[in-house]
């Protein structure tokens, strides 16, 4: 689950972003300052439990507020009224990207179309933290670090696709097999 190389943090760094209280802030300005990134993938249309997410959200980012930590909206609604108007009554004042732009459906591609509801968590490298279609676990004491914490436990090493990382228990694995090697002899 722990991958790069997507390019979302990359797209979403050229994107203007909207707030429920419709000021605007740019992917870049946004990325620079954060830790983690939650996108929400959902719509008005949503029922049920998928509706919950939405409420989650909010008491999440509302807990979380003074953490480097922002939400982004990517609604899959029909059109722009729709989303509007879900977005100013539901949300919290986190950012979105209205749906039926060119924005909205390359972050979309970039996500590889994901269900909706979906949420994604990247930290500020770029590396994917968590995906799911939930948010329960979002009111989970320690959540933060639980992500700091997988973070952590990375390292990066240099392969023919670019960087790629290795959980420090796989990666202890190839050392100790490297070592068994050079002992026999063998090569």
């Amino acid at each position: 689950m722990n991958t790069k190389g997507n390019g979302f943090l990359e797209a979403l760094k050229e994107k203007t972003l909207v707030r429920r209280d419709k000021t605007t802030a740019k992917g870049v300005d946004l990325i620079k300052d954060k830790e983690f990134i939650v996108i929400y993938v959902g719509a008005s249309f949503l029922a049920g439990s998928a509706r919950r997410n939405v409420e989650n959200l909010k008491k999440f980012y509302e807990i979380m507020k003074d953490e480097k930590l922002e939400i982004i909206y990517l609604s899959q609604d029909n059109n722009e009224k729709e989303f509007t108007k879900h977005f100013h009554e539901n949300h919290g004042n986190w950012l979105a990207v209205p749906p039926g732009t060119e924005d909205n459906e390359e972050l979309m591609k970039t996500l590889e179309n994901p269900t909706i509801p979906h949420v994604i968590v990247y930290n500020k490298l770029g590396f994917m933290c968590r995906r799911t279609t939930g948010t329960a676990d979002l009111e989970k004491k320690g959540i933060l670090d639980k992500w700091r914490a997988k973070n952590q436990n990375v390292q990066f090493r240099r392969g023919k696709s670019g960087d790629r990382q290795v959980s420090s228990q796989e990666s202890q694995s190839k050392e100790s097999d490297a070592v068994a090697k050079d002992k026999s002899g063998k090569k």
